[in-house]
């Protein structure tokens, strides 16, 4: 029972309750007491969200370097398996998506949304300084390794292995100890604002969402499975901790930590193995994401028009938002915004996207979190695969 109180799984499903009984409970406030409660969630938030974010890209930068140091071997042709695996696997989600929402969309009868309190833009007290993006990060971790690597610089090598050791030791007392905390602030704000109510109107669409992701999970580890001729349970088993994670921060990078400590106990992954793709997938795979921007716009587009949309914009829709997707910002709802700028052009036929976004939006932010633990649980199931080739390389270059 000890053990179950100090998980981190149970840690985060408290904070996301606190957090919703926290925001219904600030509408009960006087008016002065509701601006202060609503200042500081937003303060809490912007300030936990700010150095959970900064440290983010150097993690990648110390789990990146390093383990291309390790993987010298033909790391470029790695690079180039890593990231087609990983679009093949946001395309394959999105045409299942759309196949999915075509057939069940119109079965389903949508209300009238609820009214939403819109939030200041930023806290009085906003603590905001200069921090890299993580694929920003992502790029000066790949050239400094390849530098690494093309030089042979054994010394960096070994220093860039005590950075990745004193990096990690600052996630653990700094970085996970305020997840949950950031965690809290977001589903409180979510509740305050009443974006949470809006789940009941469309809940089916929702459901059906978080099913199609759940599919996908198991698709991918059984692809992973087949291919690697390894049990992908042997990795899934491990995920619930970074699933919860993902679902409360909305943040394929911030639970990133989480994810690797997930899958360092899977006895079938080498370790240079996911230092090297978590952080990559991290980046740059949004099958869940994608999945629910897909059935959205679907919706979307037959709630405002009473029908659905032409196949053809959707399957280009698709493709150009697995594109977006490598890179889109590692932030709630990151996908959602990257797309925003071509909803007009290819699904309205050059219409004006406000409304549609705005309603799109509103959904989207809650269920994200859902996408984002699909997300990060389907990165395992592609660092499974990504695993086998590294075996070949190692045995090829064994062989020479």
């Amino acid at each position: 029972m000890k053990k179950l109180l100090k998980s981190t799984a149970f840690v985060l499903i408290m904070a996301i309750v606190a957090g919703v009984l926290v925001g219904y409970g600030v509408k009960l406030l006087p008016a002065d007491a509701i601006t202060v409660a609503r200042e500081t969630l937003m303060a809490v938030k912007k300030a936990t969200g700010q150095v959970i974010f900064f440290m983010v890209p150097l993690l990648i930068f110390a789990c990146v370097t390093p383990s291309i140091t390790r993987l010298s071997s033909n790391v470029t042709s790695l690079l180039v398996f890593t990231m087609v695996v990983a679009y093949l696997s946001s395309v394959g989600a999105a045409f299942f998506s759309l196949g999915v929402s075509q057939y069940f969309v119109p079965m389903f009868s949508f209300g009238a949304q609820a009214e939403v309190i819109q939030l200041p833009k930023e806290p009085l007290v906003n603590l905001c300084f200069p921090t890299m993006d993580t694929m920003s990060g992502l790029l000066l971790a790949v050239l400094v390794g390849l530098g690494v690597v093309w030089t042979k610089y054994t010394a960096a090598a070994n220093v860039l292995e005590k950075f990745q050791s004193m990096i990690l030791l600052l996630v653990r007392k700094i970085l996970l100890p305020l997840l949950p905390v950031f965690v809290g602030c977001n589903f409180a704000l979510l509740a305050y604002t009443g974006q949470i109510n809006n789940m009941g109107v469309f809940l089916p669409v929702i459901v059906m969402v978080v099913v199609c992701q759940l599919v996908w999970i198991a698709v991918m580890y059984m692809v992973a499975s087949v291919y690697t001729g390894r049990n992908g349970w042997e990795v899934l088993r491990y995920y619930p901790k970074a699933y919860f994670t993902a679902l409360g921060s909305m943040s394929s990078a911030a639970t990133l930590p989480f994810a690797m400590e997930c899958i360092a106990q899977s006895p079938i992954v080498k370790k240079e193995t996911y230092d090297f793709t978590l952080p990559l997938f991290s980046n740059i795979h949004l099958c869940g994401s994608v999945i629910a921007e897909i059935a959205l716009v679907t919706t979307t587009y037959y709630v405002l028009y009473g029908v659905m949309p032409s196949t053809l914009s959707l399957v280009i829709f698709s493709i150009v938002a697995c594109v977006i997707a490598i890179g889109s910002p590692g932030v709630p709802g990151g996908l959602n915004v990257a797309c925003s700028s071509i909803v007009g052009s290819i699904v309205l036929g050059g219409q004006d996207p406000g409304t549609f976004i705005g309603i799109m939006t509103a959904i989207y932010t809650v269920q994200d979190g859902f996408g984002t633990a699909c997300n990060v649980t389907t990165d395992g199931a592609l660092t499974l695969i990504t695993d086998k080739k590294v075996s070949q390389i190692e045995a090829a270059a064994s062989e020479q």
